[in-house]
């Protein structure tokens, strides 16, 4: 049994990371938690926490070393705080290695995989794929500009490797279950309906064409990528891998929604305008996964989002009654 730490765990991402690592019944999961109550919703789920933040350097790297953690995740989303927790994860690394040396006997690299996002890629429907270049020369476009940060972080994340098992994972735009990075689309469009409104203006745009992913599919390809990790890492095999399950239009998933929604009027999608998190949003993908398939055994199930569209606006809806 190995015992895998979850940054992010109370997360979107990483609530269902968790879920799936412990119905698999082959780990121990620890997660993060902010709060005494995040606390007392990962033991609900048979998570043992761990409470901080990360930032909270000291009482991460107490639990690392008190647990004897094998892997970390870090789908916390953060920035300058990933950084940091990076560095100090490397030293713990380099400390466990460099005992194992000095006793005279063989020991595994500490893991560690970070959540980074397709958005890196930019917006286009050229096809790209997770070995296209991001945010260097030969890139085909620049990252979205809220994602600016990240590719410097995958390059530090895979720099790493002499002293981790390392691996970065880009998720697609994420949908399923709460919805929640959706709620400033559907929220509107929702209230529109109940206040019978004839029109509704989101800040969308209408050519895009986002490349999707249900939560549970992400879920499943972190999970594949711990259990493969260790197989994978140091062998030359370059460790980012894209998940993604389809590319549809941000035109049809506003008006599907809405149609199931029951909303009679007019939606228009004005444009992301100066918003950066929409700007992102709107980031057409074009990519594929074929590598997370054929490297670590990524088989997604949940495929479609306009086409489960009935389920998912139901699902959206009970969230918020």
């Amino acid at each position: 049994m190995v015992n895998i730490f979850i940054i992010g765990a109370t997360g979107y991402i990483g609530q269902s990371l968790c879920q799936s690592l412990v119905r698999s019944g082959d780990h121990r999961v620890y997660g993060l938690a902010r709060t005494a109550e995040k606390a007392r919703s990962l033991e609900k789920e048979e998570i043992i926490p761990v409470l901080g933040s990360i930032s909270d350097h000291a009482e991460l790297l107490k639990a690392i070393e008190e647990y004897s953690i094998s892997v970390i995740v870090d789908v916390a989303g953060a920035d300058k705080e990933s950084h940091s927790l990076l560095a100090e994860i490397k030293k713990i690394g380099a400390r466990r290695l460099e005992n194992a040396a000095n006793d005279g006997v063989p020991a595994p690299k500490l893991g560690f995989i970070y959540c980074s996002g397709t958005w890196v890629h930019g917006s286009s429907n050229v096809a790209v794929d997770d070995l296209t270049p991001v945010d260097a020369p030969g890139a085909p476009n620049p990252p979205a500009q809220l994602t600016l940060w990240r590719p410097k972080l995958e390059r530090e994340v895979l720099a790493a490797s002499d002293i981790l098992d390392v691996m970065v994972i880009r998720p697609a735009l994420v949908y399923g279950r709460a919805h929640a990075i959706w709620s400033m689309y559907w929220g509107p469009i929702y209230a529109a309906t109940q206040a019978g409104a004839r029109s509704v203006t989101i800040a969308a745009e209408p050519d895009s064409r986002p490349g999707l992913i249900h939560v549970d599919d992400v879920a499943s390809g972190f999970h594949a990528a711990i259990e493969k990790l260790p197989m994978i890492s140091g062998t030359g095999v370059y460790s980012v891998f894209d998940l993604v399950t389809s590319q549809e239009s941000m035109r049809d998933i506003m008006d599907f929604a809405a149609k199931e929604f029951g909303f009679k009027g007019k939606v228009e999608l004005v444009g992301a305008g100066d918003d950066l998190f929409a700007q992102a949003m709107n980031t057409s993908f074009n990519g594929n996964s074929g590598r997370a398939k054929q490297i670590l055994g990524w088989t997604p199930r949940r495929v479609g989002f306009v086409q489960g569209m009935d389920v998912f606006a139901r699902s959206f809806v009970a969230v918020r009654l």
